[in-house]
């Protein structure tokens, strides 16, 4: 699959730091995008690192707060050791004042975007990378793509309305998303769409938001800016907790939707 543009753009710096030579040579090893999204709500923001290698690794992940994601980043494609930190000061411009959270190998394939949520405990030393693959396909024309990834510890259902006020009935767009889980994407019209999230089989809204429109401006390069009026746009709509009582997520009192771009348009999207 083609990585979105920010992607593309990120590849040449990348290149230029790994090795001297022509990013689109023959030596360029087999490349993945790479996202973090930080799930942790009982801990302060995160670092992740990579620590095997320099070459064709991306620097990315510093002071990544909850509910936050980074861009895609195009890193070597094979398995890669990652440390997540955690920072122990209230100011996480202080150096030497982190704590290692996990220290793990992924699995970056090639060739395709791939989303790893970081979730679990920090206080419980649950913590864990998760893989997402973030695959859209071809938006049919005229369309946007939307799924829904469920970040929190109880099962949900999700409902796409017109806005973020607009009352809920009938069947859910996603029903029973279980923690931790991935709905497939589904087509809807370019417009107005948003999100709102309720537990499984329950009434009442538990947190709703409204996609992002696309950028005013003309378009520059082989895409168009992403956003719920922009046909060829693709998004995970992710749902996270409230933060835990008495840790550094203390302020953040209840659950929230974020939305993330998993695709730009692409040339002819919008016939």
């Amino acid at each position: 699959m083609r990585f979105p543009r920010i992607a593309l753009l990120t590849l040449g710096l990348v290149a230029a730091i790994g090795c001297d030579d022509d990013p689109t040579s023959a030596s360029r090893p087999p490349l993945g995008g790479v996202r973090f999204i930080n799930a942790l709500n009982d801990t302060t923001p995160i670092d992740i690192n990579f620590t095997d290698q320099i070459e064709w690794t991306p620097m990315m992940g510093r002071n990544l707060a909850f509910r936050a994601g980074t861009a895609y980043e195009p890193t070597e494609a094979k398995e890669r050791r990652v440390k997540v930190f955690a920072f122990l000061s209230s100011n996480p411009s202080l150096p030497n004042v982190t704590q290692l959270l996990l220290e793990t190998t992924i699995n970056v394939p090639a060739n395709q975007n791939t989303t790893f949520l970081v979730t679990g405990s920090a206080r419980n030393k649950t913590v864990e990378l998760i893989p997402i693959t973030d695959d859209p396909g071809q938006v049919p024309a005229g369309q946007i793509l939307v799924r829904s990834v469920n970040a929190s510890t109880g099962a949900v259902d999700v409902y796409y309305t017109a806005t973020d006020a607009t009352p809920i009935s009938g069947a859910p767009s996603v029903d029973n998303l279980a923690p931790r889980g991935t709905s497939p994407y589904v087509g809807r019209a370019a417009g107005a769409v948003a999100a709102r999230v309720t537990p499984s089989d329950a009434v009442t809204v538990s947190a709703s938001r409204a996609g992002p429109a696309a950028p005013s401006g003309p378009a520059t390069g082989a895409t168009a800016a992403a956003g719920i009026d922009s046909p060829g746009s693709a998004f995970s709509v992710y749902y996270f907790p409230a933060g835990v009582a008495g840790s550094p997520q203390n302020g953040v009192t209840t659950p929230g939707v974020v939305w993330f771009v998993d695709a730009q348009p692409r040339p002819g999207s919008a016939q």
